[in-house]
C-alpha cells in the first residue's frame, strides 16, 4: 500500500469514528462547570483559533449564516426586474432596491392615474435566514427593532410578504421581540420592560456556544495549557452534547426547533437563560396544539413532530436530532444515500423488500421523500420543508385541509409538550390562552379558558406575579375595568416595580380618574424612561388634566424615540390643532402621521376638519371618504360629509349622510339636531 494514503486513511477513520461517537447517546452524567450564570461567552473567533476547520464548516450552515448586515452575504435577491409586491387586501405596493448607500423597502401607494399618494422608504439594517428557503429583512431606530413587511423565498425565487403578513400586514411595525431574535441569532442585550429594544452592538448569527454553553472557562483551561490539564476524558469547562443524555440532547435542538403554539417562560426566566445541558422545562413551558392536525407542521416544529414518530419512540431514547444531522455541515451537502443510511442503521433493505412495494426499498430508493412529508410549512408560504413525524405512509392531504392549515377559525386547545404537573403548571396554561388571544387569535373564548385557569391555580400558588398579571389582562381584554383593577394591584403587591402593571393602570384609569393615569403612567416612566408608547400614553394622560405643556413634551419624547409613531404625531396635531389654534402646525404633524400611515382614521379625520374651517370642501370630502374606505363604521365622517353636501346645496345628500351617521350613532344630537334643520329648509 503505498504510504501516502495513510494520513488520508487515518483522517478519514477519526472522522468516522468521531461522527459515531457524537451521534450516539451518552448514558453517563456529566456536570459541567459553564452551566453556572456568572460564565461569560466568548463568541465565535475564540472558538475558532482552535477548531477553525469545524468553524468554517459552521460557518456554511443555516445556523452559521442566519442573521447578518446587508451585503456581508452575496446577493441572491432580484433588485431589478421582479422586485415588487402588492398586497391586494391594504391596496399597498412595495419595491425593493439595491442602492449605493444601502438596501430599501418602499411603500407606496397608487391612484387610478399610476400616481403615488403615499410613499414610505426604509432602509434594511439586518437580514434574517442564510437564503436556504428565505431572508427576512428588520430595521432599526434608537435599538427598536421591527420586522419589514417584504421577504425574498428562495426556492421559488420572487419577493412577496413577509411570514404572517399576508393575513395581517403590520407594515414597518412588528416588533422583533427578545424569543425571536434569540432563535435567529446570537446572544444580545435585551432591554427589560421593553417589547423589542436591544442595548449594545447587535451579534451576527447564531454562535457556536448556542449548542456549547458559554466558552470562557475552556478558553482559560486551554490557552497555554499542558498536556496533563488537557487529557481528562470529559472536558467539563464546555458542554459537548455527546456527554448528555438524550432528552437534554434534544432539548438543546428543542429550545428553537420545537416551536409549538405559544411559549410560557417560567418566573425570572427568559430565552437566554437557557444552557446547554439544562432541561428546557426549567426555562420556558412549550404549548402546542391539542389532536394537532396531521398535516400541521411548522418551520421550526422538528421537535415536536419527531415526537410523534415511532422511529424515535421504539428507540428508547437512542434517537436524537443528531442520529441524522450533524450540526456543524450543510444538510444541503449530504446527499440522499447519506440520509438512507441513517434509516438503515435501524431498517436493513433485506427485510424492507418483503413489504408491500419492494421497488421503493432498493438500495437507491429515497427513504425521505416516501416517509417524511415535503411541501410548505402550516405558518410561512413558499418554502418546501421537511416534516419529521416519519411514517409508514403519509397521506396527500385535499385542498381543504392544506387551506386549513394557514387559517384559524375556531379557538383551539392548547397542551403542554412536557405535560408538566408543577402546583403553576394550570397558571402557565391559562397565561398562554391570555397571551395567544393577544398575540395570534382574538377569539373570546380564550380569555374565558384563561380567567378560569388562573383563578383556579392562584388559590394553590397565590405569589405568582405573572399569573395575576395575565389574570388582569385578561379581564381588561373583556372590558372587565374593576377585576383589572384589583388583579394588578395585586402585581404591585408582589413587585411595585413592575413597570407594564403600571403602564396598563395608566391605560385602565385614563378616562375616569385622569389624575390617577397619570401619576401611574410617570411610575411607568421611571421605570423605563425609553419606551415611546408609554410616552404617548402619559401625553394622553397629561392632556386629559389640562396640562398641556407637559403633554407636549410628552409626545415630542414619543416622537425622539420613535420617529415612525404615527399616532404620536397625530396626538401632537391635536394639541396644536384644539389647545393652540395653531393651524400650520397641526397640518404639518397630521401629514406626517399620514406619511407613515396612510389609513390612520383619526388624522385623515383632523384633516378633513380643518379643511372644512379653511372652507375646502373637495378635500374635506376627500378625506372623509378616504376614513371611510378603512373605517365605514367611522360616524364622525358621515357628519363631514353631511356638512360638506350641505354647504354645496346637495341636501338629499346631506340627509342620507346624516342618516348613516344615526344608524350608528342613534342619540347623537348633534346629527339629529342638523337633520331636523335639512326637513325645516
Amino acid at each position: 500500500m503505498n504510504i501516502r494514503l495513510f494520513p488520508a486513511i487515518i483522517a478519514s477513520l477519526l472522522v468516522l469514528l468521531f461522527w459515531f461517537y457524537y451521534s450516539s447517546v451518552y448514558s453517563g452524567a456529566v456536570d459541567f462547570e459553564n452551566l453556572a450564570a456568572d460564565v461569560a461567552y466568548v463568541g465565535n473567533e475564540e472558538c475558532a483559533y482552535c477548531h477553525r476547520e469545524i468553524y468554517q464548516s459552521f460557518l456554511r450552515t443555516g445556523m452559521g449564516r442566519s442573521f447578518y448586515r446587508p451585503g456581508a452575504q452575496p446577493d441572491i435577491e432580484d433588485y431589478t426586474d421582479n422586485n415588487h409586491v402588492y398586497d391586494r387586501q391594504n391596496n399597498l405596493h412595495y419595491e425593493m432596491i439595491a442602492a449605493a448607500d444601502g438596501y430599501y423597502q418602499v411603500e407606496y401607494r397608487e391612484n387610478d392615474q399610476a400616481v403615488r399618494t403615499h410613499e414610505l422608504r426604509r432602509k434594511v439594517d439586518y437580514v434574517v435566514g442564510s437564503g436556504n428557503n428565505n431572508r427576512t429583512y428588520l430595521a432599526s431606530e434608537n435599538g427598536y427593532i421591527n420586522e419589514m413587511p417584504v421577504t425574498w423565498y428562495s426556492e421559488k425565487e420572487i419577493w412577496d410578504l413577509s411570514p404572517g403578513f399576508n393575513r395581517l400586514n403590520m407594515r414597518f411595525n412588528r416588533p422583533v421581540i427578545a424569543e425571536c431574535m434569540h432563535c435567529h441569532n446570537d446572544y444580545n442585550v435585551f432591554e427589560e420592560f421593553s417589547v423589542n429594544r436591544y442595548t449594545g452592538s447587535i451579534a451576527e448569527g447564531i454562535s457556536c456556544e448556542r449548542c456549547h454553553g458559554p466558552g470562557q472557562l475552556h478558553v482559560d483551561k486551554h490557552m497555554g495549557a499542558t498536556d496533563e490539564a488537557t487529557s481528562a476524558s470529559v472536558d467539563r469547562t464546555i458542554v459537548n452534547p455527546v456527554h448528555l443524555s438524550a432528552d437534554l440532547q434534544m432539548d438543546v435542538c428543542r429550545q428553537c426547533h420545537l416551536q409549538g403554539e405559544i411559549s410560557v417562560f417560567k418566573t425570572g426566566k427568559s430565552s437566554s437563560d437557557f444552557r446547554p445541558g439544562m432541561r428546557l422545562t426549567d426555562i420556558k413551558t412549550v404549548f402546542i396544539e391539542d389532536g394537532l392536525p396531521k398535516g400541521d407542521f411548522r418551520i421550526a416544529s422538528h421537535g415536536g413532530r419527531i415526537s410523534l414518530s415511532t422511529c424515535f419512540t421504539a428507540s428508547n431514547g437512542s434517537m436524537t436530532c443528531i442520529t441524522c444531522h450533524n450540526p456543524h455541515e450543510p444538510v444541503q451537502e449530504r446527499s440522499r444515500t447519506y440520509f438512507n443510511d441513517r434509516c438503515m442503521d435501524c431498517h436493513a433493505t433485506e427485510s424492507l423488500t418483503a413489504l408491500q412495494e419492494p421497488k421503493n426499498h432498493s438500495n437507491n430508493g429515497d427513504c425521505v421523500q416516501c416517509h417524511m412529508r415535503q411541501g410548505a410549512t402550516a405558518d410561512i408560504l413558499h418554502v418546501n420543508f421537511t416534516d419529521h413525524w416519519i411514517r409508514k405512509k403519509i397521506d396527500i392531504l385535499n385542498e381543504k385541509e392544506s387551506d386549513a392549515l394557514f387559517v384559524r377559525k375556531t379557538a383551539l386547545k392548547l397542551r403542554d409538550f412536557f405535560e408538566e404537573e408543577d402546583p403553576a403548571a394550570v397558571i402557565r396554561q391559562g397565561i398562554a390562552y391570555t397571551n395567544y388571544y393577544e398575540t395570534r387569535h382574538s377569539e373570546p373564548a380564550y380569555l374565558v379558558r384563561a380567567i378560569i385557569l388562573l383563578e383556579q391555580g392562584l388559590q394553590d400558588v397565590p405569589e405568582h406575579l405573572e399569573g395575576y398579571y395575565a389574570l388582569a389582562r385578561a379581564f381588561q381584554l373583556q372590558g372587565k375595568d374593576q377585576q383589572a383593577a384589583a388583579a394588578y394591584q395585586r402585581v404591585l403587591s408582589l413587585d411595585p416595580t413592575h413597570m407594564w402593571t403600571c403602564y396598563q393602570l395608566g391605560r385602565l384609569y385614563l378616562d375616569e380618574a385622569p389624575e390617577r393615569s397619570a401619576a401611574y403612567l410617570a411610575r411607568a416612566i421611571h421605570l423605563n424612561p425609553d419606551n415611546p408608547k408609554v410616552w404617548k400614553e402619559y401625553g394622553d394622560a397629561l392632556l386629559f388634566t389640562e396640562d398641556v405643556a407637559g403633554a407636549k413634551t410628552a409626545y415630542e419624547r414619543a416622537l425622539a424615540l420613535d420617529s415612525y409613531f404615527a399616532t404620536a404625531y397625530n396626538r401632537l396635531g391635536e394639541l396644536e390643532f384644539y389647545q393652540h389654534n395653531d393651524l400650520d402646525a397641526a397640518v404639518t404633524n397630521f401629514t406626517r402621521a399620514i406619511n407613515q400611515n396612510p389609513d390612520h382614521t383619526l388624522a385623515l379625520h383632523n384633516m378633513a376638519n380643518i379643511a372644512i374651517l379653511s372652507k375646502d370642501l373637495d378635500q374635506a370630502e376627500n378625506y372623509s371618504k378616504r376614513v371611510l374606505a378603512v373605517d365605514p363604521e367611522f360616524s364622525a365622517s358621515y357628519g363631514t360629509l353631511a356638512t360638506v353636501s350641505r354647504e354645496r346645496g346637495q341636501l338629499a345628500e346631506a340627509e342620507t349622510y346624516l342618516r348613516k351617521l344615526i344608524a350608528l350613532e342613534p342619540n347623537n344630537q348633534q346629527a339629529l339636531a342638523m337633520l331636523r334643520q335639512l326637513n325645516d329648509e
